[in-house]
Protein backbone atom coordinates (compact mmCIF):
# COMPACT_ATOMS: atom_id res chain seq x y z
CA UNK A 1 0.00 0.00 0.00
CA UNK A 2 1.33 3.43 -1.16
CA UNK A 3 1.59 6.08 1.06
CA UNK A 4 1.52 10.14 0.76
CA UNK A 5 4.46 12.15 1.76
CA UNK A 6 2.60 14.94 1.72
CA UNK A 7 1.99 16.19 5.49
CA UNK A 8 -0.77 19.43 6.26
CA UNK A 9 3.08 21.14 6.71
CA UNK A 10 4.32 20.80 3.23
CA UNK A 11 1.29 20.47 1.73
CA UNK A 12 0.80 23.16 -1.62
CA UNK A 13 -1.97 25.49 -0.55
CA UNK A 14 -5.30 25.56 -2.98
CA UNK A 15 -6.12 28.96 -4.50
CA UNK A 16 -9.34 30.08 -3.28
CA UNK A 17 -12.24 30.19 -5.95
CA UNK A 18 -12.86 34.01 -7.06
CA UNK A 19 -15.41 35.48 -5.16
CA UNK A 20 -17.54 37.19 -8.07
CA UNK A 21 -20.28 37.66 -5.19
CA UNK A 22 -18.34 40.20 -3.40
CA UNK A 23 -17.84 42.47 -6.39
CA UNK A 24 -21.56 42.67 -6.81
CA UNK A 25 -21.97 43.78 -3.19
CA UNK A 26 -22.10 47.92 -2.47
CA UNK A 27 -21.50 50.20 -5.24
CA UNK A 28 -18.39 49.85 -7.49
CA UNK A 29 -17.40 49.96 -10.81
CA UNK A 30 -18.60 46.55 -11.75
CA UNK A 31 -21.92 47.18 -9.99
CA UNK A 32 -22.24 50.61 -11.66
CA UNK A 33 -21.79 49.24 -14.79
CA UNK A 34 -24.58 46.45 -14.43
CA UNK A 35 -26.81 49.40 -13.19
CA UNK A 36 -26.27 51.31 -16.33
CA UNK A 37 -26.94 48.33 -18.77
CA UNK A 38 -30.00 47.46 -17.01
CA UNK A 39 -30.86 51.42 -17.63
CA UNK A 40 -29.47 51.00 -21.14
CA UNK A 41 -31.01 47.61 -22.40
CA UNK A 42 -34.75 48.19 -22.15
CA UNK A 43 -34.86 52.17 -23.41
CA UNK A 44 -32.53 51.44 -26.83
CA UNK A 45 -34.72 48.54 -27.03
CA UNK A 46 -37.39 50.45 -26.77
CA UNK A 47 -36.21 52.96 -28.93
CA UNK A 48 -36.03 50.14 -31.62
CA UNK A 49 -39.26 48.97 -31.68
CA UNK A 50 -40.35 53.18 -32.02
CA UNK A 51 -38.34 52.90 -35.01
CA UNK A 52 -39.18 49.54 -36.55
CA UNK A 53 -43.17 50.81 -36.02
CA UNK A 54 -42.39 53.61 -38.03
CA UNK A 55 -40.23 51.95 -40.49
CA UNK A 56 -42.87 50.93 -42.82
CA UNK A 57 -44.20 54.89 -43.38
CA UNK A 58 -40.92 56.33 -43.22
CA UNK A 59 -39.64 53.75 -46.31
CA UNK A 60 -42.01 54.78 -48.89
CA UNK A 61 -41.09 58.54 -48.30
CA UNK A 62 -37.67 58.24 -47.45
CA UNK A 63 -34.42 57.70 -49.06
CA UNK A 64 -31.99 55.12 -47.24
CA UNK A 65 -29.61 58.63 -46.24
CA UNK A 66 -32.65 59.89 -44.64
CA UNK A 67 -33.79 56.53 -43.10
CA UNK A 68 -30.05 56.38 -41.48
CA UNK A 69 -30.89 59.90 -39.93
CA UNK A 70 -34.12 59.21 -38.64
CA UNK A 71 -32.76 55.91 -37.16
CA UNK A 72 -29.59 57.57 -35.72
CA UNK A 73 -32.15 60.70 -34.29
CA UNK A 74 -33.74 57.78 -32.33
CA UNK A 75 -30.90 55.74 -31.07
CA UNK A 76 -29.10 59.34 -29.99
CA UNK A 77 -31.84 60.27 -27.65
CA UNK A 78 -32.18 56.72 -26.30
CA UNK A 79 -28.87 57.57 -24.70
CA UNK A 80 -30.12 60.57 -22.46
CA UNK A 81 -33.28 58.45 -21.24
CA UNK A 82 -30.99 56.00 -20.27
CA UNK A 83 -28.66 58.09 -18.25
CA UNK A 84 -31.56 60.06 -16.48
CA UNK A 85 -33.13 56.33 -15.68
CA UNK A 86 -29.62 55.25 -14.24
CA UNK A 87 -28.85 58.50 -12.65
CA UNK A 88 -32.29 58.12 -10.84
CA UNK A 89 -30.87 54.73 -9.69
CA UNK A 90 -27.89 56.08 -8.15
CA UNK A 91 -29.28 59.10 -6.40
CA UNK A 92 -32.16 56.18 -4.39
CA UNK A 93 -29.20 54.35 -3.68
CA UNK A 94 -27.62 57.53 -1.80
CA UNK A 95 -30.46 58.47 0.25
CA UNK A 96 -31.58 54.98 0.84
CA UNK A 97 -29.54 53.38 4.03
CA UNK A 98 -26.92 50.84 2.78
CA UNK A 99 -28.26 47.87 4.23
CA UNK A 100 -31.57 48.42 2.39
CA UNK A 101 -30.44 48.93 -1.18
CA UNK A 102 -26.76 49.51 -1.92
CA UNK A 103 -25.57 46.13 -0.33
CA UNK A 104 -27.38 44.34 -3.24
CA UNK A 105 -27.07 47.51 -5.58
CA UNK A 106 -26.40 45.06 -8.56
CA UNK A 107 -29.47 43.70 -8.60
CA UNK A 108 -31.96 46.02 -6.89
CA UNK A 109 -30.31 48.11 -9.01
CA UNK A 110 -30.93 46.30 -12.27
CA UNK A 111 -34.60 45.79 -11.01
CA UNK A 112 -35.51 48.85 -10.08
CA UNK A 113 -33.84 50.30 -13.67
CA UNK A 114 -35.60 47.38 -15.25
CA UNK A 115 -39.05 47.35 -14.11
CA UNK A 116 -39.17 51.61 -14.45
CA UNK A 117 -38.33 51.06 -18.24
CA UNK A 118 -41.34 48.69 -18.90
CA UNK A 119 -43.54 50.58 -16.85
CA UNK A 120 -42.48 53.83 -18.78
CA UNK A 121 -43.10 51.67 -22.19
CA UNK A 122 -46.71 51.16 -21.30
CA UNK A 123 -47.03 54.62 -20.16
CA UNK A 124 -45.47 55.68 -23.74
CA UNK A 125 -47.98 53.14 -25.64
CA UNK A 126 -51.11 54.96 -24.19
CA UNK A 127 -50.30 58.66 -24.47
CA UNK A 128 -54.17 59.43 -24.70
CA UNK A 129 -53.56 58.99 -20.63
CA UNK A 130 -51.61 61.27 -19.60
CA UNK A 131 -53.90 63.92 -22.50
CA UNK A 132 -57.24 63.25 -21.53
CA UNK A 133 -56.96 63.22 -17.56
CA UNK A 134 -58.18 59.52 -17.68
CA UNK A 135 -57.05 59.49 -13.85
CA UNK A 136 -58.54 55.38 -13.36
CA UNK A 137 -56.20 54.20 -16.17
CA UNK A 138 -53.11 56.59 -14.19
CA UNK A 139 -54.17 55.46 -11.35
CA UNK A 140 -53.97 51.37 -12.16
CA UNK A 141 -50.80 51.90 -13.86
CA UNK A 142 -48.96 53.58 -10.95
CA UNK A 143 -50.27 51.23 -8.39
CA UNK A 144 -49.29 48.22 -10.47
CA UNK A 145 -45.99 49.99 -10.68
CA UNK A 146 -45.74 50.07 -7.11
CA UNK A 147 -46.62 46.51 -6.50
CA UNK A 148 -44.37 44.76 -9.13
CA UNK A 149 -41.61 47.04 -7.32
CA UNK A 150 -42.10 46.49 -3.80
CA UNK A 151 -42.34 42.55 -4.31
CA UNK A 152 -39.04 42.51 -7.01
CA UNK A 153 -37.66 44.52 -3.77
CA UNK A 154 -38.50 41.94 -1.22
CA UNK A 155 -37.79 38.98 -3.43
CA UNK A 156 -33.90 40.37 -4.40
CA UNK A 157 -33.49 40.77 -0.63
CA UNK A 158 -34.79 37.51 1.55
CA UNK A 159 -34.80 35.22 -1.58
CA UNK A 160 -31.08 34.44 -3.14
CA UNK A 161 -32.31 32.63 -6.10
CA UNK A 162 -34.08 36.15 -7.09
CA UNK A 163 -31.08 38.15 -7.08
CA UNK A 164 -29.33 35.04 -8.77
CA UNK A 165 -31.98 35.30 -11.65
CA UNK A 166 -31.28 39.26 -12.10
CA UNK A 167 -27.52 38.65 -11.91
CA UNK A 168 -28.16 36.08 -14.54
CA UNK A 169 -30.54 38.21 -16.79
CA UNK A 170 -28.07 40.78 -16.35
CA UNK A 171 -24.44 38.86 -17.58
CA UNK A 172 -26.54 38.42 -20.82
CA UNK A 173 -28.08 42.00 -21.31
CA UNK A 174 -24.67 43.70 -20.36
CA UNK A 175 -22.64 42.77 -24.13
CA UNK A 176 -26.32 43.77 -25.87
CA UNK A 177 -26.13 47.24 -23.71
CA UNK A 178 -22.64 47.70 -25.01
CA UNK A 179 -23.58 46.83 -28.40
CA UNK A 180 -26.26 49.42 -28.08
CA UNK A 181 -23.65 52.21 -26.92
CA UNK A 182 -21.74 51.62 -29.56
CA UNK A 183 -24.68 51.98 -32.04
CA UNK A 184 -25.46 55.26 -29.79
CA UNK A 185 -21.67 56.81 -30.82
CA UNK A 186 -21.92 56.30 -34.17
CA UNK A 187 -25.51 57.58 -34.01
CA UNK A 188 -24.23 61.02 -32.60
CA UNK A 189 -21.19 60.88 -35.06
CA UNK A 190 -23.99 60.73 -38.10
CA UNK A 191 -26.19 63.36 -36.15
CA UNK A 192 -23.64 65.97 -35.83
CA UNK A 193 -22.12 64.83 -39.48
CA UNK A 194 -25.82 65.87 -40.74
CA UNK A 195 -26.10 68.72 -38.36
CA UNK A 196 -22.39 70.16 -39.41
Amino acid sequence: MATSNVTPETAVPQAEPMKTAAVKRGVNRATLWIVFAAAVFPTHFWALVDFLREYPAWIKRMNTSELLGSFSYIMGFALPDAIVLFLGVLVLALIVPYRFFREKFAALGSAVALITAVWFMIFHSFPKWLEMRQMVPLALWAASYLLVMGVAYFQILRNPKAEALVDSFMQRAAPLAGLYLFIDFLSLINVLIRNF
